[in-house]
């Protein structure tokens, strides 16, 4: 095997492993959530009705936020490393793929840069205050929240076309 030909399938697979964490972390907490109105109370047992929640909207612990930043790392990598193989024809498809990666990883320095400060500022700047002036700090905070969700399910969204594309 040539250089470039490994250079093209290590790609791939970087590729890959980094659309997985994108993919995997996603679904993992959906499949791990309970039903709607189905909350149990840690106190008691007893089960409690509960807010629905939004999409991927529960806190990252810090490992998962260190495996979005690894993949998007692999993604990165891989892609440069399928670009800048001398004498490889990308199709188009894979062209495509590239820019869906790009986007995907835009969407999460996006989402870690900007929604997710912004939200905390908010959380703490309801906690300074008295209990009647927090709500709009709080309306702002989930605000906040919601749109980093829609970011983070369409960052989702395109992980998955990616993954169709490669």
């Amino acid at each position: 095997m040539s250089l470039p030909d490994f250079l093209l399938e290590a790609s791939r697979v970087l590729i890959g492993l980094g659309l997985a964490v994108f993919i995997g972390v996603p679904l993992a907490r959906l499949l791990g959530k309970r039903a709607p109105g189905e909350a149990r109370d840690e106190r008691t047992g007893a089960h409690r009705a509960a807010a629905p929640e939004i999409f991927l909207e529960r806190e990252e612990g810090e490992g998962l936020g260190r495996a979005r930043f690894v993949a998007a790392g692999l993604l990165l990598v891989g892609v440069l490393l399928e670009t800048q193989v001398l004498g490889s024809a990308m199709a188009a498809r894979h062209v495509a793929r590239s820019i869906l990666v790009f986007l995907l990883v835009a969407l999460l320095v996006y989402s870690v840069m900007v929604i997710q400060p912004r939200a905390h500022y908010y959380d703490e700047r309801s906690l300074t205050l008295e209990e009647n002036l927090r709500a709009p700090w709080r309306l702002r905070r989930d605000a906040a929240r919601a749109r980093g969700s829609r970011i983070d399910f369409f960052g989702f969204l395109l992980a998955l076309l990616a993954l169709a594309l490669g």
